[in-house]
Order: C-alpha cells, then sequence, then structure tokens
C-alpha cells in the first residue's frame, strides 16, 4: 500500500543561506486578486480590467479550481481563463495563475472512494462548500492517495500547457496558502486531526523506517516494544511526545514533497516563468506545525520567489523573510480590506495604506497584490473585501491605492534592488518544540505569547531580527547572528545543543530561559537535570529547583520585602500588582528594573556566574556568565509571556544584552518611548537609498537617529537631514518612506 515513488524523508535538504537572485529578473507587483469562479461575471471583466490599469496594476492574480476546470475525468474546460487572458493582454496587465486543489472534483471519489480524509476520530471527510469555497468539493483528498495524486498532477499538467503560450502569463503560483485540511486550523482537538487513513499509515512507516533506519532505534526512542515494523501504529494521542512529532513531521514532509512535485510540473511544461506558492505565515496561530502541517522554511526553499498572505506587524513579514531567506519576496495577499455581511469593511485611506505597506517595504517585501479587486457577492464574506465599491465605483481606498502607486511607482526598480542589512538577533522557533508544546497544553497559546514578546520588543525597539529554525540551528546556520533568542526551548534535540554550544563558544550571545533542554528530542527522554543536553556542564549552571509560577505563594509584603532596592516607580509597580501565585511573577533586576516572567521557576546554582536578578533573596533566577568567546544570559520563566503584563522591563534586558553584544538600533535609534517607533533602512551597495519609519502610538514622539543622507518623505514630504543625533518629530500613527534626495 505504500506509495510508488515516495520521496518524503525526515530532512529535506539543508536549512541554509541561498544565493539571492538578480532583483532585475523579478517584477515589483502592484495589484490583486480578480478572478475566483463564478464570480466576477463575464460582462466585467473588460471594463474592471481597464479600471485596473488605470489604477496602475502590472499584475492580477486569477485562482484556477480544480472542480471548476476538471469537469470530467478526461475532459477540461479553460475557456474562461483563455477569455481573461486574452483581456490582460489588451490592457498591458500580467498574471499569475493561482492553482487551488482543495476543491475535487464531482467524480473524484467516485473513481477513489477510498480517497477521503479520515480524522483522528474515524471521522470521514466528505466534500463540502465553505466560504472561501462556494463550488463546493473542499478540503480535497488526501495528500498520500496516490491515485488522486496522479490527477492532480493530470490536470496541472493539462493547465500549464494549455495556458501556457498565452503572453499575459508571467507566473504561476503553484499552492493557495497549503494546509493539510480545513476543518481544525487551529490545533484545539486532537480528535480532529486528519490524515489517518490506510495510506498515510503505510507511507508514515516508511518514513520511519528512513529516520531510524532500524526498529530497536525507534523501540527506544519511543519506548515501545514492537516486534516488526507492520505493528508500529499512528498515533493518537499527543501525551506521549516523541511518537506524536514523528506523526505530525510526517505529515509536514508529505505538504512539502507535494509543493516539490507541484513546482517541477510547471518548470518541465513552462520554464520561462516565475513559480512559487504562498503561505498563511505559520505564526502559530492559526497556521502551524500541528494541523496545517506546512513548514514555511521547506517549502521556500523550492520556488523561484516565496511569497504570502500576510499584513505588516512583528510576526507575519518577519516570518515570511526568515524563510524565504535571500528569495524575492512577496505579499501576494494584503488582507487590509477584509470584512463580511455581518461587519461591513472599514474605511481605508492613504494613511491607512501607509501603516500597512510601508512597513513591509522597509522589512524587504517586493510587492503587494490585495485581495480583492471586487466584493464578494457569494456568502458571508460579502459584501466585503473589495477594492471599488459593489457597483464597481471609486471607494475611498480606491483613491488611496492610486494616489500610493503614483508616489512610489517611479522608485520601484530601485526598492528592486535595494535591501535590509542581514539582521543580527535571532529568535529560535523550532517546528518540533512547537509540536511539543501542544502536547504539553492542548493548544499552542503559551508559546506563541512568549515567541511573540520577544518578537514585539525587538521590532518595535527597532532591532534587526529573523525567525531561526531548528533545522538551521541543528546545521549551524546562524550567520550573521550575534544575540541568539530561545523562546521556551523545553525541547531540543542534540544537534540543536550542540550547535548552541558551538556557537556560544566561538563568540555569541544566547539569552534563554528556564527548563531549556528539559526534553531530549532525539533520545525521547526527560533530562535528568537542566539546562539538559550537555548544556549545564558546557555552561556550568544548573537549575537547582524549579516549579510553576502558580506555586509561587506570596503576598505584597513578602514579595516588597524580598525584591531589594528599588526606585519609587519600581515600587509603585509591585505594590500595584503583587503576588500571590499564578502566572506571571517578578524578577527584580540589580538595577532596580522589574522584569516581569510567567510560568516557569527555576533557581540557579553554578559557577563563574554574575547574579542579575532574584525572586526571593539568597535564591538568583537570572544570571549572566562568559562561556568560551561567548555570552549565556539564562533567565527564570517565559520573559516573552511577561511583558504582556508590562513590557518595558523586558525592553530595557534587551537593550543592555544587545549593547554588550555590539548590536545596534536601525540607524542607532534612541528614543525615550518604549514599543513605540519602527526604523528601517533599505540598502543598495552598501548605501541606505531607503528609510521607512512608523509610529504605532496616538501621540507624537520625538526620535534621535543618525542619518547618513538627506532624505525626502515621500508622502509627508518630511526632510531628513544628513548627520548624527538628527531629531525627527514623528506624528501619530505616523508611517512614510523616505527617499535619498
Amino acid at each position: 500500500m505504500a506509495t510508488a515513488g515516495l520521496s518524503i524523508s525526515p530532512a529535506i535538504g539543508k536549512a541554509g543561506m541561498v544565493d539571492r537572485p538578480d532583483a532585475k529578473n523579478y517584477p515589483f507587483l502592484w495589484g490583486s486578486a480578480y478572478y475566483r469562479a463564478p464570480i466576477p461575471e463575464p460582462e466585467l471583466w473588460d471594463g474592471d480590467f481597464k479600471k485596473m490599469q488605470e489604477l496602475g496594476f502590472n499584475n492580477v492574480k486569477f485562482l484556477m479550481q480544480w472542480r471548476w476546470s476538471h469537469i470530467a475525468e478526461d475532459k477540461y474546460d479553460f475557456e474562461d481563463f483563455k477569455q481573461l487572458l486574452t483581456i490582460a493582454e489588451k490592457y498591458g496587465i500580467n498574471i499569475t495563475i493561482n492553482n487551488l486543489f482543495d476543491v475535487s472534483p464531482h467524480w473524484l471519489f467516485e473513481k477513489y472512494p477510498d480517497a477521503r480524509q479520515v480524522m483522528n476520530n474515524g471521522r470521514i471527510i466528505e466534500p463540502f462548500a465553505v466560504g472561501h469555497r462556494h463550488i463546493g468539493g473542499h478540503p480535497g483528498p488526501c495528500y498520500s492517495h496516490p491515485g488522486a495524486r496522479k490527477e492532480r498532477q493530470k490536470f496541472l499538467i493539462e493547465a500549464v500547457k494549455t495556458l501556457k503560450p498565452y503572453k499575459a502569463v508571467n507566473m504561476w503560483d503553484v499552492w493557495n496558502e497549503p494546509e493539510l485540511s480545513f476543518p481544525q486550523r487551529s490545533p484545539i482537538d486532537t480528535e480532529k486531526l486528519v490524515c489517518y487513513c490506510k495510506y498515510c499509515e503505510a507511507d508514515f512507516r516508511i518514513y520511519l523506517q528512513k529516520k531510524y533506519q532500524d526498529l530497536k532505534s525507534l523501540n527506544y526512542v519511543w519506548g515501545r516494544n514492537y516486534p516488526e515494523w507492520k505493528y508500529v501504529e499512528m498515533p493518537r494521542s499527543h501525551s506521549t511526545f516523541v511518537d506524536f512529532i514523528d506523526w505530525r513531521e510526517f505529515h509536514s514532509a508529505v505538504m512539502t514533497d507535494e509543493a516539490k512535485w507541484r513546482m517541477e510540473i510547471v518548470r518541465a511544461n513552462d520554464p520561462s516563468k516565475i513559480v512559487f506558492l504562498h503561505v498563511v505565515p505559520n505564526t502559530m496561530i492559526p497556521f502551524n506545525a500541528v494541523s496545517t502541517c506546512t513548514d514555511d522554511f521547506e517549502v521556500a526553499k523550492l520556488g523561484d520567489v516565496f511569497a504570502a498572505t500576510m499584513n505588516a506587524g512583528p510576526l507575519f513579514t518577519p516570518q515570511v523573510i526568515s524563510a524565504g531567506v535571500g528569495k524575492i519576496c512577496y505579499n501576494v495577499e494584503n488582507h487590509i480590506n477584509g470584512g463580511g455581511i455581518s461587519m461591513h469593511q472599514r474605511k481605508i485611506d492613504l494613511a491607512a495604506l501607509q501603516r500597512d505597506i510601508i512597513p513591509q517595504l522597509g522589512l524587504g517585501i517586493k510587492g503587494i497584490v490585495f485581495w480583492q479587486y471586487r466584493s464578494e457577492i457569494l456568502g458571508n464574506e460579502s459584501p466585503a473585501w473589495g477594492l471599488v465599491n459593489t457597483d464597481g465605483t471609486d471607494r475611498e481606498v480606491t483613491r488611496g491605492i492610486r494616489t500610493f502607486w503614483k508616489q512610489l511607482s517611479p522608485h520601484t526598480n530601485l526598492l528592486m534592488k535595494s535591501f535590509p542589512d542581514a539582521p543580527p538577533v535571532g529568535i529560535w522557533k523550532s517546528r518540533k518544540n512547537e509540536i511539543f508544546h501542544y502536547c504539553m497544553y492542548g493548544n499552542l497559546t503559551n508559546l506563541f505569547d512568549n515567541v511573540f514578546g520577544y518578537a514585539n520588543t525587538c521590532y518595535w525597539n527597532s532591532y534587526g531580527y529573523r525567525y531561526v529554525s531548528g533545522d538551521m540551528l541543528s546545521a549551524g546556520d546562524l550567520a550573521g547572528i550575534k544575540l541568539l533568542i530561545l523562546p521556551s526551548a523545553y525541547y531540543l534535540t542534540n544537534e540543536e545543543a550542540k550547535s548552541i554550544i558551538d556557537w556560544v563558544n566561538r563568540g555569541g550571545t544566547l539569552l534563554t530561559e528556564a527548563h531549556t533542554g528539559g526534553y531530549n528530542g532525539s533520545t525521547g527522554r526527560h533530562s535528568r537535570y537542566m539546562p539538559g543536553l550537555g548544556l549545564a556542564e558546557a555552561f556550568g549552571i544548573k537549575e537547582d529547583f524549579t516549579t510553576a509560577s502558580f506555586h509561587l505563594q506570596m503576598d505584597k509584603s513578602e514579595a516588597l520585602s524580598s525584591a531589594g532596592p528599588m526606585n519609587a516607580e519600581t515600587k509603585k509597580l509591585l505594590e500595584s500588582t503583587g503576588v500571590t501565585g499564578g502566572k506571571f511573577y517578578p524578577i527584580q533586576l540589580k538595577d532596580g528594573t522589574v522584569l516581569w516572567s510567567a510560568l516557569r521557576y527555576a533557581e540557579i546554582s553554578g559557577t563563574g556566574f554574575t547574579v542579575e536578578g532574584y525572586f526571593e533573596k539568597d535564591h538568583p533566577v537570572a544570571i549572566s556568565k562568559p562561556v568560551g568567546k561567548g555570552y549565556v544570559h539564562y533567565y527564570s520563566g517565559s520573559l516573552g509571556i511577561g511583558a504582556s503584563k508590562e513590557n518595558s522591563g523586558l525592553a530595557k534586558l534587551l537593550t543592555r544584552i544587545c549593547d554588550k553584544a555590539g548590536i545596534r538600533k536601525t540607524l542607532q535609534l534612541n528614543s525615550p518611548e518604549i514599543n513605540a517607533v519602527r526604523v528601517d533602512e533599505l540598502k543598495n551597495g552598501g548605501k541606505t537609498e531607503f528609510i521607512t519609519v512608523q509610529n504605532a502610538m496616538d501621540k507624537s514622539v520625538t526620535v534621535n537617529l543618525n542619518s547618513p543622507g538627506d532624505f525626502k518623505g515621500l508622502y509627508s514630504e518630511t526632510i531628513l537631514k544628513s548627520g548624527s543625533g538628527v531629531k525627527l518629530q514623528v506624528p501619530p500613527r505616523f508611517a512614510d518612506i523616505f527617499i535619498r534626495k
């Protein structure tokens, strides 16, 4: 029953930098999604394209749905796309064909009754219609079913051969927001996870044999006594950790293989076109390693470029840039314009567009495609998402888009060649650790909050950062990273631990938390002491006592008496909050700063370290020490989660650690405000050509920065003079891109 020719493997490719493509080969995208059958209707097409040309659109996306165009087993209908492509060519607009296979044809399950996905609880998922797939057939067949895979391949070959002669086609987006199954995006119910069909079971055993080589090794790590491979079961409970992690890793590998063959088919049949896919970035909520299973870092390696559905902020764009490292990255579904029948879309003006788009450009995104040109008129997403009114007339956002592009378009050639410096801060974001946290909590909320806390602090304090995957860390791919942050690093592998030790000894600075390496993913065992996997010996530190923050029973007076010397502001903060056992607890740092932590607690001992903070007297819970040529900062609890209670402590700590590691804010930004202003610069050949500035607050703020030249705001016309310590008055809710004069 194993799938013939299946190429899945536990390690698909080596994580690492790839060469940046020659930017002149790729366009700066400006446009929108347009056609997802059956709307918009044919009588609107010509007029809409004429209007899109007037708005400056150079790229429009058509969604090709498997069910709509593969009407019988050997019968295809692409007439609508042929008409649309002819109109697009008339108006000089390039087209991206975006393939949707999550809508199975009517005939598919008649031919392959066992191709349906199966939930953990045994429920067979019948095809159905949902708000974003009105034609039905969702979510499609199991990706491991060989017959259904063959039908997808036949359709894609036919589509490419049929449409490649049309000059308007310039990009193939082979997978729209890849996810394993739609029945549950956020993993809140193990019983609803897919897929548990017989084909997945057979291929899972093949996957395990490739990973473990022999049954003895699997039995040791899993803690089992299987006498033969045929007895290995599909994990159904998340309480046993390593088998469940292998199970979800298998599905991630299946998704990567699916992406690989889709791109190979397009390249074989239309080799001159740009080929890629676009994801909803795995920020854990909602897309994640447990239920949706797409690994951004792996699928990004496969395309000519990389792209995503996203908006601005500390999570989405950095995730995409990090996964697509070295590649041109696009936003091909900007969701600024969302809404639905229960909540019509808000007014989007030029300023709102600036606040969303400009920060993405500052991080390196090279184009924006909006979802979508015409409003939905079917189902719960109507009458929203439109860049024009439902009747086709201008809205506020239409006028904003016209003005935005008129100002930006003369600079896009230079913008395509200009990139941020390599980020000096790395935030570890392991796929396996993510699944492990689901196993612990039954959700990903705590891990998300911790990672977000660090990312948010880096973002709004203008530090360059990228996410480092578990595979990258294992491979030692930390090029350019001076500070590595390990949020909630309870689960580590031997390869990751060795890489951390080697990197620190060579001069890296590490910020990590209680229970680092508490669970060894390579052996399937909890560590006998923490930090685990050899980190305690390498760093000369050990956790003496560990507990949950909920067991820390203290009243306000005890908290104050144990905190030591503090300034009036700190004392007032503690008096207003106090601790009596709960999610959060304060760490009193030696300079008087209160740093909030959460969930986990560890008292630390060792040799040669400096105590940075206490929770109670005589019990260090925050230490730092030199290790080799590098430095280790080991702190109790989850500091990123603690920042959700009060974030100034983490911001001050991060600044001190970065200063010590030789990391500077962008343009050495020096702002008295915390979590307020973000500044980025884009360079071409080492010369700063663009500076982006945003202020998220509802009040004006003055920042000091070192300007490498004279710049002018493209939309505000604000002048930024050259020099060090230049004062820039940033208005409330401001975003602009400054261009070298």
